[in-house]
Order: C-alpha cells, then sequence, then structure tokens
C-alpha cells in the first residue's frame, strides 16, 4: 500500500497522482519533500477515499475523514505518524539536484531530484541534512548541485578535492550509473559519486 498527498494544494484534489509518501523505517513514518501551493490537503491511502485523513481542530492531529488541512504554498518536509496519529508541516529552504551536461536533462533542467536521508536525519535538516540520488545515468560531461532548479544557489568543486564551495568549478564525470550524496552534516559541504 502507499500513502500520498492529495489536495487544492497539490494536485487539485485528484486530478494527477497524489504527492507519494515514501516510508521511513528509521523512525516508523511516512516523509515526503514537496512543493505545496496555497489551498487545502488531506493524506490518502492507495490514491483513494476510502481511507483519509485530516485535521478536525487544525491542532496537528490525524482525524479518520477529518476536515481539510490549510497550507500556505511553499516548499516542505511532510511527516506522518500513523502510531500517534499526527503530522508536521516544516517549510524546507532547499530542495537539492543534480544538474549538467552529464546529467539527463541537461544545463536547463528540470534538476535530477535528491532525496533528504532519513537513515542520518539531522533535526536541522535544512542546513546539515544529507541529500541522496540513488541509480542516477549520467553521461560523460560536467555536473552542479543546485537548489530549487534555480542559479541562485549552486555548489561545484574548485580544485576537483571532495570539497565544494558556492559557485564552484563544474564537476566532471564519466558515463555511468551514480549512487550520489551531498553532504551538509560537517563544517564544509561534501559530495560522493559512488559509480555503481
Amino acid at each position: 500500500y502507499s500513502w500520498g498527498i492529495v489536495g487544492s494544494a497539490f494536485n487539485d484534489w485528484g486530478a494527477t497522482a497524489d504527492g507519494k509518501m515514501t516510508y521511513d523505517p528509521y523512525s516508523d513514518q511516512w516523509r515526503t519533500m514537496i512543493t505545496l501551493k496555497e489551498g487545502e490537503m488531506k493524506f490518502r491511502l492507495n490514491s483513494d477515499w476510502t481511507v483519509n485523513y485530516g485535521d478536525t481542530g487544525a491542532n496537528g492531529t490525524l482525524d479518520d475523514g477529518g476536515d481539510n488541512i490549510k497550507v500556505t504554498g511553499g516548499k516542505y518536509l511532510v511527516t506522518m505518524n500513523l502510531i500517534e496519529k499526527t503530522y508536521t508541516l516544516l517549510p524546507v529552504t532547499n530542495l537539492w539536484g543534480l544538474v549538467g551536461d552529464a546529467t539527463p536533462n541537461g544545463w536547463d533542467g528540470p534538476d535530477v531530484p535528491m532525496a533528504l536521508d532519513y537513515s542520518q536525519y539531522a533535526a536541522d535538516f535544512d542546513t546539515k541534512g544529507i541529500w541522496v540520488a540513488k541509480g542516477v545515468v549520467l553521461k560523460t560531461g560536467e555536473m552542479k548541485f543546485r537548489a530549487n532548479n534555480a542559479w541562485d544557489v549552486n555548489y561545484g568543486d574548485t580544485g576537483a578535492d571532495g570539497s565544494l564551495e558556492g559557485g564552484g568549478d563544474n564537476i566532471k564525470v564519466t558515463a555511468g550509473t551514480y549512487d550520489i550524496v551531498l553532504d551538509f552534516s560537517g563544517s564544509t559541504p561534501t559530495y560522493k559519486l559512488t559509480k555503481k
């Protein structure tokens, strides 16, 4: 089974696919990084209304068939705890991705999305989080890490030493399938490309 986010804040109440949530076995919760519009949302099972949760009273508690959850537009880490029947929507500054002529969509994007590594989850995930992209097929070429499919915040590797600098040099890669890690947990951002 799968849980997802549905509503005017995401997919016009099911006009397109629900926002898929991923089970986090480390905390026994469901999570997703998602961009929401101003509007309302609910959680539902298997893209069907038979089982759905809202929040009657707007107190962070899940209620079976409860009221729609009002949201302000923005990027969020959404967490749903089915044991405690609670949820949270935490604002996210940056959603990270890969861009470049080595990536499937080139320098114009959209970027290859990266996901927060929940096994290394830090409360301050926005500045200390570890982001991963697994099984990424790259061509021989160059790439960078950037936030929100825009050039305002981007990282490259000047000196090709594994540490990242804001606006740094493009990262050269050879063709192959990679697991890629972007690590903000230390004093300097780092990255790792592991060829499979």
